[in-house]
């Protein structure tokens, strides 16, 4: 079985890995207005990865979606608090405690690597993520994160199978500099996020995906629809 990824609308996925564990990244599902789901059909997920607190990012659905489970909550020790006024069970944070970045945890086969983005945040710092799969595949989801060349030496240390980046502009990278971002990484797949949302934001991925081919042309650029899937 592969790893099929979801893309639920601007910044949100749902990972089931080759392993049926399911992943859930950034789910604002609740008041998004590309997510083509309800929140009731994406309960119980395994683990949750949230990469910084502003609103389209950490959602409101969290304490719903690991109601009287075991999921696994990600993100940083700061978040904690506020996951917790809002309905979070502590048992439910990796280690209770939370990670930061440069850690590497491992949570039923799954591998989940905090890395650096650079953005803003109301508690905390914001990051992106490298979920490595039971079959040894390697996803990154980048956050919001305006470029950085450090990007390079990531996609050295963990070789990506998929890289999941923002191209929005105005809050984030613009199509220019996720198309540098793509060079940098050598992913063998991206998937552009963090667009047509709102209205400041670019509305399409086509400037994107002509930049991406133009810089790193053996890359599969791959432009999904809220509610498509591909596999890895």
């Amino acid at each position: 079985m592969a790893n099929k990824v979801r893309f639920l609308g601007h910044a949100a996925f749902e990972i089931t890995t080759s392993g049926e564990k399911k992943i859930l990244i950034d789910p604002w599902i609740t008041g998004n207005p590309l997510c083509p789901l309800k929140k009731e059909e994406l309960k119980d997920p395994d683990l949750i990865l949230i990469t910084h607190d502003h609103a389209d990012h950490i959602g409101e659905d969290v304490p719903f979606l690991v109601d009287g489970s075991d999921a696994v909550v990600v993100t940083q020790p700061e978040l904690l608090g506020k996951l917790q006024e809002a309905g979070v069970a502590e048992k439910n944070f990796i280690f209770g405690t939370g990670m930061n970045i440069g850690g590497t945890v491992e949570v039923a086969g799954i591998k989940v690597t905090m890395v650096q983005a650079f953005h803003s945040a109301g508690v905390g710092s914001p990051c992106g993520f490298i979920i490595t799969t039971e079959d040894g595949k390697r996803i990154y989801h980048a956050g919001d994160t305006g470029v950085f060349a450090d990007m390079k030496l990531l996609g050295q240390i963990y070789p990506l199978d998929l890289a999941l980046i923002p191209i929005g502009s105005v809050f984030v990278m613009d199509p220019l500099q996720a198309a540098w971002a793509v060079e940098m990484l050598k992913p063998k797949k991206v998937v552009p996020m963090h667009y047509r949302t709102f209205p400041v934001l670019v509305q399409d991925a086509s400037e994107f995906a002509a930049l991406a081919k133009e810089k790193a042309p053996e890359v599969e650029v791959l432009v999904l629809e809220p509610g498509q899937s591909i596999e890895c």
